[in-house]
């Protein structure tokens, strides 16, 4: 309740800062801009107000160029960039990453710059987050709606699985490909999207509980084989999973998992950024996840029709521009055709 009233607080602050100013430029900042600029690009017109970003690309592109016609005007910098770049752009706002908050709040304030962070890691993180960016965009209404579209395919989804006994909860595993190599496998820890992912699904995150760490951990070949997990969900931030998939499922030393045996190891579904993260597609990896694990209670649900509807409710696409821009990225085992 605290932290709520902290970000009430400041979102009262920050709207009466850049009432003030009639541009109100906005500078997204630090690491993990995607999540923050798509967050942002889900009011319309504010992508206007981005005057510059800290360039970050995963390998498949930058969504932003794709829905805002202005984006090659924008300037670009370090993500690891000092505050005295961040001025340079004469902001009235910038919006970080709350893990930036430690390296930039103090010396941000001492030039006077107005800052908003941002969580974005959960959930429940997202629908607060979004709600502090409708007051500060001075578009409540819109945030509103954004949250109440989340928590509602979020909601038709829980309230199936939230019914499955833990007996019956398949085991499941999420892991990455790690870029150091191949056959190299990490796990997330139990805070992140993606364990929360797997049991709101419906399944037993088998790894809960191995990584205590803040970030991804490598996993053995041995653990891997001791989990003997039900389904393999393989991600690969800068490729396609389907591929990665493949992989794992050729690597004569996992050949005995039942995921293997079973057939039901599958490449997380991706277009410029994959679907497991904290990005606004979170809500459509979650459904696609909670397909795979119970397909016999969603049957009813489609991940192409949802999807659609994603990127037409958020983004404002019509049948075209989604044929044009998203379909053509959208790798991994889906399951589904458009």
């Amino acid at each position: 309740m605290k932290q709520s009233r902290l970000f009430l607080l400041t979102a009262f602050f920050l709207v009466a800062v850049l009432g003030a100013f009639g541009q109100q430029r906005i500078v997204l900042g630090g690491r993990a801009v995607p999540m923050l600029a798509d967050a942002v690009y889900l009011f319309p017109k504010a992508g206007s107000r981005v005057v510059a970003f800290a360039s970050s690309d995963q390998g498949l592109g930058i969504f932003m160029s794709a829905i805002d016609p202005g984006f090659k005007s924008k300037a670009r910098f370090d993500k690891s960039a000092g505050a005295e770049v961040y001025a340079s752009f004469k902001p009235d706002l910038v919006i970080l990453k709350s893990m930036m908050k430690n390296q930039l709040k103090a010396p941000l304030d001492a030039l006077g710059i107005p800052q908003l962070y941002l969580n974005l890691e959960t959930p429940e993180q997202y629908y607060e987050d979004i709600a502090t960016l409708g007051k500060v965009l001075g578009n409540e209404t819109r945030a509103s709606e954004v949250v109440s579209w989340f928590a509602s395919h979020e909601a038709a989804i829980v309230s199936r699985t939230s019914k499955i006994e833990p007996a019956k909860r398949p085991k499941v595993l999420i892991m990455q490909l790690a870029a150091s190599g191949e056959s190299v496998w990490q796990v997330p820890p139990d805070s992140w999207m993606q364990t929360i992912m797997a049991e709101r699904a419906g399944g037993q995150a088998v790894w809960k509980g191995a990584n205590p760490g803040s970030g991804w951990a490598t996993v053995s070949i041995e653990q891997i084989a001791a989990w003997n997990p039900d389904f393999v969900f393989i991600i690969n931030y800068s490729g396609n999973s389907s591929g990665a998939a493949e992989a794992f499922k050729k690597d004569p030393r996992l050949s005995a998992l039942k995921a293997v045996r079973n057939g039901s190891v599958y490449g997380f579904p991706l277009d410029f950024y994959s679907w497991d993260q904290p990005d606004t597609r979170w809500i459509l990896g979650f459904t696609w996840l909670a397909k795979r694990v119970h397909p016999e209670l969603f049957a009813d649900i489609s991940v192409a029709r949802t999807t659609r509807e994603f990127f037409s409710f958020m983004y404002g696409f019509d049948d075209a521009m989604f044929h044009t821009i998203i379909q053509p990225k959208i790798a991994g085992d889906l399951g589904e055709q458009f």
